[in-house]
């Protein structure tokens, strides 16, 4: 089988298709190279030279390929034939999540392409249940199969984590309310006086003038540092250096970061609701959503007891075992032989 595949965040594309190169001949069309061993066809990352060049390529490779997987709708309506289309939908292409004119008619874009694909009969993928259950209610779109994604190896730790005489908090995502920071702002907080740590936000975005007004009226100045986006390479050692990973997306259509966190023997804290709760499952500690007094008790109940920190960094470990890219190419490889035999 030869597969045009588009990429999604890194994890995801190098991940899956390090996979999928072990059973078919896979080409990456994308905007950048990645570091694996497979062919890629690489377009210029310019606004017009390189959109226009993507959509050219989209129209006529796929016609030199037996299956065409596409990473967001968008790519996918640039496909002509939509026989040997699959289509992956990573986010919840919901434009009253978005955050900004130009976050809005993107998602409005993704939404329209989704909701045509679907009634052309392209076959639609989620990484969670949560996501189909959300594109069933929210535009009628029944998906195909759920397919979680997978965790790479270098994120996956041997042995559980102790706790540290100083926690470091880590949270990690965009800047933006879909992400719901602030209540992790508000948490710490009404802890900082029971506790001594250091908090961890890793991400930009718009929601960062909020975020650091909100930290000084709390007087958490020296308490809570800001690190901006860094190499791919370099994430495991984030999460090496941390005690407790804490995750405040109530609306996450999957949640790479807290399955990373797990796979890194972190205890981790989630808000229940969302992809990323179902991922965690019961390997974490859960929250109401918007709730920053619920979210401080559950921060002190792992960070204070030595025997709760060991067993939920146990329960980590054991939960991201679920998650492995080989499954997930073999669950995609199922759907690829449905449509061409």
């Amino acid at each position: 089988m030869k597969l045009l595949l588009t990429p999604h965040v890194e994890h995801f594309t190098i991940g899956l298709t390090m996979e999928l190169a072990k059973y078919c001949d896979v080409t990456l069309l994308s905007t950048k190279r990645y570091n694996i061993k497979t062919k890629q066809v690489i377009v210029p990352d310019l606004p017009v030279v390189g959109g226009f060049l993507k959509r050219i390529l989209c129209k006529i490779y796929p016609l030199l390929y037996d299956m065409f997987h596409a990473n967001t709708s968008v790519e996918g309506v640039l496909v002509e034939k939509h026989d040997k289309l699959v289509v992956t939908e990573h986010s919840l292409a919901d434009p009253n999540l978005a955050y900004g004119i130009g976050s809005k008619k993107y998602y409005e874009a993704e939404r329209d392409a989704l909701i045509r694909l679907y009634d052309q009969g392209v076959p639609m993928i989620t990484p969670s249940n949560y996501s189909a259950k959300m594109l069933l209610k929210k535009y009628g779109v029944k998906v195909s199969r759920v397919i979680y994604h997978g965790l790479l190896d270098e994120f996956r730790a041997q042995e559980t984590r102790e706790p540290s005489q100083k926690p470091v908090i880590l949270w990690s995502a965009e800047l933006i309310p879909i992400k719901e920071p602030i209540v992790f702002i508000d948490a710490l907080a009404k802890v900082h006086s029971k506790i001594d740590f250091k908090a961890v936000v890793r991400g930009e975005g718009p929601l960062y003038k909020a975020m650091t007004k909100r930290i000084q009226e709390n007087k958490l100045w020296g308490k809570v540092v800001f690190v901006r986006r860094m190499p791919f390479e370099r994430l495991p050692l984030l999460y090496k250096s941390s005690t407790l990973f804490v995750h405040t997306s109530s609306y996450e259509p999957f949640g790479f970061v807290v399955l990373e966190a797990m796979g890194s023997g972190l205890p981790v804290i989630v808000p229940r609701n969302g992809g990323a709760y179902e991922v965690a499952g019961s390997g974490a500690v859960t929250f109401n959503p918007h709730d920053a007094s619920d979210f401080a008790e559950k921060i002190l109940s792992i960070v204070s007891d030595v025997d709760t920190y060991c067993n939920q960094s146990k329960r980590s470990l054991e939960r991201a075992k679920a998650f492995t890219w080989a499954k997930a190419a073999q669950e995609y490889i199922k759907v690829y032989n449905s449509l061409l035999f």
